[in-house]
């Protein structure tokens, strides 16, 4: 038996939790193991990242206001590199977070190409640097109806069980192409066709007398201690997509697994985000059209103060707050009229940004708010329902803020 620290939940009614273990026992008692210790990590992993991107928004914040007035093209560029890696930082937080969120699954037209560039980038900063990634995309459409988490959960699952096979390092390739089938012995066809996505390595590999277990839960090949959940949850997914999931695998010379899903459309699917060249000319020129007064609320006196200078710097005026509770107050000392935008942040003491909005809409109905975060549990489209139509994920580029206070404003 070896013991592990974790949290339980009493079934007493003191609310009281306790140490617990996991033992060498049946696949249930591991299974419970597992879920309440990844229920953990996930609560931590939110947690770190809301205090971690809230510093690289500060950071982010001064780095732009020094770019925006550094007359030396030196200091331009060097705050302009920093502007660069707090961009980076934040896209790894926010993919670390998409493996550690349990969310309700929402489907959507989701372009595969993209979801394996999101893995791959994640592999590549967190896998041993002995493994080389390297990728072989379709250049056709390869467009699924699924969900984003899913998907991404697939691929990494995957993903990591071939980087198990590779303990000395070696090569993992990621592939995809349009096909007319499911399989190579299959009848079945889509409308569109089909996505062949594949993942290979060159580690150890197996015979077929493992083969023939491999998507069973619970069996491993590796030492005690691992679950050997990743290829059952992999077929589990598959199967959720209609998909299918077939592998190949020769001691010595390494595994391939192929799935195939379904191809919805063969238009391309939606834009996921601004170009960083449109970010860097619309937003200027459209604020030095607008001018309007900003509450703008959040506990992190760093957040406050660049978004605050910046804010200024393009004429608003500005009003800040240090949590839910303040933001009330000063927003209920003129029943909201003198103010065109609130700028709140989600997750503060006292109060949240949730119950700062729903207490301040009851003050004034047609209250304009823009929610800012580094981490939530509350959703785009649950804060949308309340009156709230935008969140900006910490860290944010200052052109992006300023693009949606111009819409809100304006309208």
């Amino acid at each position: 038996m070896y013991i592990d620290i974790m949290e339980t939940h009493s079934t007493t009614n003191d609310g009281a939790g306790a140490f617990g273990c996991c033992p060498d026992g049946s696949p249930e008692e591991i299974q419970r193991y597992i879920v309440q210790k990844l229920d953990i990590i996930g609560q931590l992993a939110g947690g770190i990242s809301h205090n971690f991107n809230n510093q690289l928004t500060g950071i982010m914040g001064f780095a732009n206001l020094i770019a925006l007035r550094a007359e030396n093209g030196n200091i331009k560029k060097f705050a302009e590199e920093i502007i660069g890696i707090c961009k980076n930082a934040g896209d790894m937080v926010r993919e670390l977070l998409t493996f550690a969120r349990y969310k309700p699954m929402t489907a959507t037209l989701l372009n595969v190409n993209s979801a394996i560039i999101t893995v791959t980038n994640l592999l590549a900063n967190s896998i041993d640097k002995r493994i080389t990634i390297s990728t072989d995309l379709s250049p056709a459409p390869c467009n699924v109806f699924t969900d984003a988490v899913q998907l991404q959960s697939l691929l990494l699952n995957i993903a990591l069980n071939s980087k198990d096979a590779m303990p000395t390092g070696g090569k993992l390739a990621f592939s995809t192409r349009r096909v007319e089938t499911a399989a190579v012995d299959s009848a079945s066809t889509a409308p569109c066709g089909y996505v062949r996505i594949e993942i290979a390595d060159t580690g150890h590999g197996f015979g077929d007398e493992v083969k023939t277990r491999l998507f069973e839960p619970f069996f491993t090949t590796k030492a005690q201690g691992h679950a050997g959940l990743g290829l059952s949850a992999a077929y589990n997914l598959v199967t959720l997509m209609n998909g299918t999931i077939e592998l190949n695998s020769e001691v010595g010379k390494g595994t391939s697994v192929v799935v195939t899903l379904p191809v919805q459309s063969d238009a391309a699917a939606p834009a996921q985000g601004r170009s960083a060249a449109q970010g860097d000319r619309e937003p200027k020129a459209r604020a030095e059209k607008t001018r309007g007064t900003i509450l703008l609320v959040d506990d992190d006196g760093c957040i406050r103060d660049s978004l605050s200078a910046f804010l200024r710097g393009n004429g608003y005026g500005v009003f800040t707050a240090v949590d839910g509770l303040d933001a009330v107050e000063k927003y209920g000392t003129t029943n909201g009229r003198s103010i065109d935008l609130v700028i709140l942040d989600m997750v503060m003491p006292r109060m949240d940004g949730k119950e700062a909005f729903v207490r301040m809409k009851e003050i004034n109905p047609s209250i304009k708010a823009i929610g800012i975060t580094g981490y939530t549990n509350y959703t785009q489209d649950e804060m949308a329902a309340l009156g709230m139509k935008k969140m900006l994920q910490k860290p944010f580029a200052f052109e992006e803020l300023s693009n949606t206070i111009a819409e809100y404003i304006q309208n």
